[in-house]
């Protein structure tokens, strides 16, 4: 793998070189509505050429950047070289564009059919991958290691771009859009919410993605609202939210009270015969043919049916708490590192559930919707152990898998998601923190930040006796 030999500090540059981050203005946030479309066969033409120009600007960038890195590893680019950055590609894209985009059998240059937003989506892709890999590289960015970009292909990358500049309206009407090079497309639902925010001044588009999902294309507007300052229906309540698999979420109170219990859809669970089925239909077909495109489209809509009945419970129960309690303490759960638990017994049925209940969501929907609805969003730590400790003597029990348990130091019986409902309820007057068996705090690194490393290997410069020479 194309390794990179740069120095540390240049990686630094990204914020001098890069784009400037648009800043919210105070009193407003930043929003999104999604609306499916129905374009027209010609109108899905169109489209389908702006998702392929959009790739097609992205591995021209992801070559050029492999070309820099190559010419610096060769000594050819000099130390005085310029970080790449999106607008230095883009001013390169416009000069090369009519030699890059030429139709190998007619001669004809087909770029003018693209949007200019198409190409400058793919470059900014590609860019922002490169800094991604880099700032990874020299361990200033927390997560799982980034790779090097790599080059889109049709059918593996989403069918996607975005358009920054442009005619980009919601229509008076409120049954279509207006796109540009795409024109006016009908929209599959009634667009009010957003186009009497837009024709009262209290929102602003500030950008549209075009993805496809599925068999469906959905245009996303990101948009700025202005939002009056609200207060929950009741601002003094705190509770805590236990999510699982068994119940999507177990709202408690400091007192020991449940105040609500909210089932898991278990959308996967409920349409797994049906996936099955579909994928066993599809296997008999010839891959290609009309029937086999059939059978793959059936699978699609299942899986988007499955997605859809999924995001619909969880936002919904976000709104609501967010609307209704002034603070809300939630886990801290690490979702991908439960979907990773192995060789345990039953532990690919654990797995499934795990990632049907989608438990990550419900935090990062409340992390913005505080901002709306004006309560407090408390995340407890990722080891707070409040299925173990009893919440009538406070005695920390290891219960494993039990759902019910009783506590051996007062007798009480408890319900596993009851009992840490409650305890997360009371969690910001616990003082709770992580002690280690000497009594001092233990230093977690949760976030999984990479540290820098030596190069070795292949990450090795490779020797130019010409470089360095006086």
């Amino acid at each position: 793998m194309l390794r990179c030999t740069a120095p540390p500090g240049c990686c630094g540059e990204l914020a001098a070189v890069g784009m400037a981050r648009f800043e919210v203005p105070d009193g407003w946030v930043l929003q999104a509505f999604s609306f499916a479309v129905d374009p027209l066969p010609q109108q899905a033409r169109i489209l389908a050429r702006q998702f392929g120009g959009r790739r097609y600007a992205c591995n021209w960038a992801v070559r050029q950047l492999k070309e820099g890195i190559e010419a610096y590893q060769c000594g050819l680019a000099g130390l005085d070289a310029v970080p790449p950055s999106f607008y230095g590609l883009r001013r390169r894209w416009n000069q090369v564009k009519n030699d890059e985009c030429v139709d190998k059998q007619t001669g004809e240059v087909w770029w003018p059919e693209i949007s200019k937003e198409a190409f400058a989506d793919g470059i900014r892709g590609a860019v922002d991958a490169y800094w991604r890999w880099q700032n990874s590289r020299n361990g200033e960015a927390g997560g799982k290691r980034a790779g090097f970009p790599r080059f889109k292909r049709k059918g593996r990358d989403p069918d996607r771009f975005t358009i920054t500049t442009g005619a980009m309206r919601v229509n008076p009407d409120r049954r279509s859009v207006t796109l540009p090079k795409v024109g006016t497309v009908r929209t599959c639902e009634n667009t009010r919410r957003l186009e009497r925010l837009i024709s009262l001044g209290r929102a602003r588009i500030l950008a549209v993605t075009i993805r496809r999902r599925g068999t469906r294309v959905f245009a996303i507007f990101r948009v700025i609202v202005s939002r009056r300052a609200r207060t929950p229906g009741r601002p003094g309540s705190t509770v805590g939210v236990d999510v699982g698999v068994r119940r999507l979420a177990t709202v408690g109170a400091p007192d020991g009270t449940i105040v609500e219990v909210t089932d898991n859809p278990r959308a996967l669970d409920r349409n797994l015969a049906g996936l099955r089925r579909a994928g066993r239909a599809r296997s008999r077909r010839k891959q290609g043919s009309i029937r086999y495109q059939q059978a793959n489209r059936e699978i699609t809509r299942l899986h988007r049916r499955i997605a859809d009945i999924r995001t619909d419970a969880i936002s919904k129960l976000t709104t609501r708490l967010a609307k209704t309690h002034g603070t809300v303490v939630v886990e801290t759960l690490s979702a991908a590192g439960m979907l990773q638990q192995k060789g345990l017994p039953g532990a690919r049925s654990r797995r499934r559930r795990l990632a049907d209940a989608g438990l990550a969501q419900i935090r990062t929907r409340l992390r913005y919707k505080q901002a709306w609805y004006g309560c407090r969003l408390i995340e407890a730590d990722r080891f707070y152990p409040s299925s173990q400790i009893c919440s009538k003597c406070d005695l920390q029990t290891a219960i494993g898998w039990a759902e019910e348990w009783d506590c051996p130091g007062c007798g009480a019986h408890h319900q596993r998601d009851d009992n840490a409902a409650v305890n997360l309820a009371r969690y910001p007057d616990s003082g709770w923190q992580a002690v280690g068996p000497v009594g001092s705090r233990v230093k977690r690194r949760a976030d999984g930040k990479t540290g820098p490393h030596p190069a070795r290997g292949d990450e090795a410069p490779n020797h130019n006796p010409d470089r360095g020479a006086a």
